[in-house]
């Protein structure tokens, strides 16, 4: 069995190999970073109807895009995001969180004036996702209690990832949905029972170059 430690350093190992392959000229890249906030959901499990509601947790990274002279780019990001879902089953409240190493891989398109402070963009693309931890709490009358469940979750996900915002001189705002398109759980029972992350994230951002 493969320990916590080294799916973290196998996913932060994958983050620095997508951006070690980007051009080394400094000039042709723009970098920066971003944090905010996923509100995230999990596809419901067969032959139940719990009352579900959405699990709030954060996002941050880094990102590096690649300009290309014309509206259109390339951009990379790595970033740490929590998912999940809450359930209230029977007086029982219950939490899922999954916590991943993302790696975002979008093309982006910019709309505005050029060289105007306040620009706006889209982005879509793919975001392979490595897991990092899977973990589930329940509360029952004032009494909490928490277990890991990696095992019953798979190591990777994918996702396609479509969405925009605005730039402001360095600064930008951004929301974005983020559709899983692998089932995580590894008791696959068939189609309906097939569990797959559904996330949307509002970002603040700064741009250092």
């Amino acid at each position: 069995m493969v320990s916590l430690s080294s799916r973290r350093s196998l996913a932060l190992a994958a983050v620095a190999a997508c951006f070690a392959v980007l051009p080394s000229d400094a000039a042709s890249q723009e970098v920066g970073v971003k944090a905010g906030i996923n509100s995230t959901s999990l596809t419901p499990l067969e032959d139940e109807d719990p009352d579900t509601s959405r699990r709030i947790g954060p996002i941050a990274g880094l990102w590096v895009r690649l300009p290309t002279g014309n509206p259109f780019s390339f951009q990379i990001e790595g970033l740490y995001s929590e998912k999940g879902v809450k359930y209230h089953v029977l007086g029982i409240d219950s939490e899922v969180s999954l916590r991943y190493i993302e790696i975002p891989l979008l093309a982006r398109g910019d709309y505005g004036a050029a060289g105007s402070p306040v620009r706006g963009f889209v982005v879509g693309g793919a975001a392979p996702a490595f897991k990092v931890s899977a973990r589930a709490k329940a509360t029952f009358d004032g009494q909490e209690q928490a277990r890991d469940f990696d095992d019953e979750v798979y190591t990777f996900d994918t996702g396609l990832v479509v969405g925009g915002g605005v730039e402001f001189g360095r600064a930008l705002v951004e929301a974005r949905y983020t559709h899983g398109l692998l089932h995580i759980n590894t008791d696959d029972n068939g189609d309906e029972d097939r569990v797959k992350n559904r996330v949307f994230s509002v970002l603040f951002g700064v741009r250092f170059r």
